[in-house]
């Protein structure tokens, strides 16, 4: 995605020029909100990453990395592979290596775009996502970025686990982390 420095100034002056005192609920749909009473065992939560499941190419796919630093989507080639996708199915990537925070480089293998769908029933979303494919090793399958989840317009909290999107018919759909490829990841 490339954008412009002079359509990054343009953004953060709307931005700084937004009335913050908005009277609640305007536009008919209520605010994507967090409480207290939704807290895990009533703390804040720090040290878990936020994990979430997700439907891509007809399958469930766990461990997903909700980044809301990250500024484009990363899908490791073990996702790529148990997909059952092929070079076929993603453009050649043209650019620079990435780095990691270690210094070491990788040459992304390709881009894909994707139908990821969130949540389930009522709750379901579906949107299509650009990701990188890279291969290296991770403990994740894939990390969505801050754009998709603007797209998505979500709302996430990492102290509550959660991660909240306006679904159909008004339903506000609140995906609940996925503790159990948390703990598969770090225990």
């Amino acid at each position: 995605m490339n954008i412009s420095m002079g359509s990054m100034k343009r953004k953060f002056e709307e931005l700084m020029s937004v009335n913050l005192l908005v009277p609640f609920n305007v536009g008919g749909r209520p605010p994507l909100a967090f409480y207290d009473s939704e807290l895990l065992g009533g703390t804040s939560n720090s040290t878990i990453p936020l994990l979430m499941r997700a439907s891509m190419a007809n399958t469930g796919v766990c461990r997903v990395l909700i980044d809301t630093r990250a500024s484009f989507n990363i899908m490791y080639t073990s996702l790529f592979k148990t997909l059952h996708l092929t070079e076929k199915n993603h453009s050649p990537y043209v650019g620079n290596e990435l780095y990691s925070f270690n210094g070491s480089s990788t040459q992304p293998w390709g881009c894909i775009e994707l139908l990821v769908t969130f949540g389930e029933k009522e709750a379901r979303k579906t949107i299509k996502i650009p990701f990188l494919v890279i291969d290296c090793p991770s403990l994740y399958n894939c990390i969505i970025g801050r754009t998709e989840l603007a797209q998505l317009g979500a709302a996430c909290s990492t102290a509550h686990l959660k991660l909240k999107y306006h679904a159909k018919d008004g339903i506000i759909a609140s995906l609940n982390r996925d503790i159990e490829a948390a703990r598969r990841c770090f225990l």
